[in-house]
């Protein structure tokens, strides 16, 4: 936002007249205005020579810049900017001739604690550039699941999620749910409509996610505007959740998304013992559903600085297309040596050490923390950034986007999958839209058959049928150009259709008689 057009032109150095075709413009069109260029004629722009390249391509003269060399030039309708650039650098009347290039404010909040060392996590992932295209959206939810949230925090209170549906504290299910005053979220543990933090860590990981922006106070998150659902899980202790709490808390999460609230992303800054020890079928099969109704689930790789590959660290290391699994950098984007790693397990790193942010001792307090817990909420927050920026994208795309537009780094070369640190400011200006076919025609006789897709790079999905005649043969987890067998029987109708629900695209499988 607040971009800003400068009608200046570029230095231009040792040249006398210059000639650009259209195949070597090096610009795309966001670069410059459409319809404008700036020139330099080699006669003043109302001699007769001057006037005459202009009629000849039929533009004229919008204003003279600074001491008259340079001219703003509005081009006539039918010629790009490129075709244009050509037309004029052709004749000798003309010295050198440019887009109107345009200049971006890189916008920086006011928020007190921006220079905070602590916040080095935001320059490093480019939000601050990544800013001049959207500061978040409060239609976008993420849900944080953790220990719950300082809801009155300063920094926090106005990006808490509302219930709109719900009236508090007047002890009825107005919503129709299943739970009675969920007015901000819900907490798990208890099993109450409070899920205020008694720990800190929830507080700490929801100011990174969204700690309101330009606010004159306290820090600010990777989204400036966003809604953030408190999910508890844990108590003071930060110890004792269970399945059967995290099974409740993603269907619960499930379940408000189809209803409406327009969740994208979950947080999840925890994992191995004690709620995830070992593999968990019921965790993951609700995780799994959650992940089908079209939510991004982002988790922490873990603290044990083993290798997730050989030791898998649960939740974060279930082989599902909608979890990214997140590892810790510090300030300088080197491996936190506490943190898990995994060439195949672990997606991206993101800032994680000595990081700044809202904390639950008072409405305005902040502190440091440092984990995987602490470089997730970049990659959660980075989501609902892009999710704000393009709502269109569906998770496979979204999860593709993020993974594609890393900084390579050395020090992350073999130890994650992408090699490199999360740049929100890069996902947001290069999305990655996963691509699948809209339909495909089976035989009537049925039978079992390849479908060869080819989404993308990193376009991870699994395959879902929604009907009993069509089922996916060995439905696990694909990524890019892969291969999906389906088992199709007889067509006993002329004609029917199923869908196949493949990373948040949904493909119509039509078995016809010919």
């Amino acid at each position: 936002m607040w971009r800003v057009m400068r009608s200046v032109a570029l230095l231009m150095l040792c040249f006398s007249v210059l000639a650009i075709s259209v195949s070597a413009l090096p610009y795309s069109s966001d670069k410059y205005a459409s319809g404008e260029l700036l020139v330099k004629f080699r006669m003043p722009a109302d001699s007769s020579a001057s006037r005459a390249v202009l009629q000849r391509l039929s533009s004229s003269v919008i204003e003279k810049l600074g001491d008259g060399e340079w001219h703003r030039v509005r081009i006539a309708d039918h010629l790009t900017v490129e075709q244009a650039i050509a037309e004029f650098s052709r004749s000798s009347e003309v010295v050198a001739v440019q887009p109107n290039f345009l200049y971006y404010l890189q916008v920086t909040p006011n928020d007190a604690q921006f220079a905070n060392a602590g916040l080095y996590g935001l320059t490093r992932i480019a939000a601050p550039t990544a800013w001049d295209l959207t500061t978040g959206s409060s239609s976008v939810v993420v849900a944080n699941i953790d220990t719950g949230m300082r809801m009155t925090h300063e920094d926090l209170a106005a990006n808490i999620w509302f219930n709109s549906g719900e009236i508090a504290a007047n002890g009825v299910d107005d919503d129709g749910n299943g739970f009675i005053d969920d007015v901000n979220g819900w907490d798990f543990f208890f099993n109450d409509s409070n899920p205020t933090d008694e720990h800190g860590h929830g507080t700490h990981t929801g100011g990174t996610i969204g700690a309101v922006g330009n606010n004159l106070v306290g820090v600010v998150g990777v989204n400036w505007n966003v809604k953030i659902m408190p999910i508890k899980i844990y108590n003071n202790t930060g110890n004792g959740s269970t399945s059967a709490m995290l099974v409740n808390a993603y269907n619960y999460v499930r379940m408000m998304k189809q209803r409406g609230v327009n969740i994208r992303v979950t947080n999840n800054s925890y994992g191995g013992c004690d709620e995830a020890c070992g593999y968990d079928q019921a965790t993951k099969n609700a995780l799994d559903a959650l992940g089908d109704a079209g939510v991004l689930n982002v988790f922490a790789a873990g603290n044990n600085g083993t290798n997730n590959d050989v030791t898998p660290f649960y939740p974060a290391s279930y082989t599902s297309s909608h979890i990214i699994s997140v590892a810790n950098s510090n300030s300088t984007d080197g491996r936190n040596s506490g943190s898990c790693f995994g060439l195949n397990s672990v997606d991206l790193a993101a800032p994680g050490t000595g990081i700044y942010s809202s904390i639950f001792s008072s409405n305005s307090s902040y502190g440091n923390m440092s984990g995987t817990s602490m470089a997730t909420p970049h990659v959660a927050g980075a989501a609902a950034l892009l999710f704000a920026h393009n709502p269109n994208l569906t998770v496979a795309s979204a999860k593709a986007t993020l993974l594609n537009t890393v900084d390579p780094v050395a020090a992350w070369s073999g130890f994650v999958k992408t090699g490199g640190r999360l740049n929100v400011n890069n996902a947001l200006r290069n999305q990655t839209v996963c691509s699948f076919p809209a339909s495909v025609n089976v035989p009537t006789k049925g039978g079992i058959i390849s479908l060869d897709l080819a989404p993308g790079t990193n376009c991870d999905y699994s395959a879902r049928s929604n009907a009993t005649w069509l089922k996916v043969i060995d439905p696990g987890e694909n990524s890019g150009s892969s291969t999906i067998k389906l088992r199709i029987s007889v067509n006993p109708t002329i004609m029917r259709t199923a869908t196949l629900s493949l990373g948040g695209h949904q493909m119509s499988i039509i078995q016809k008689r010919n």
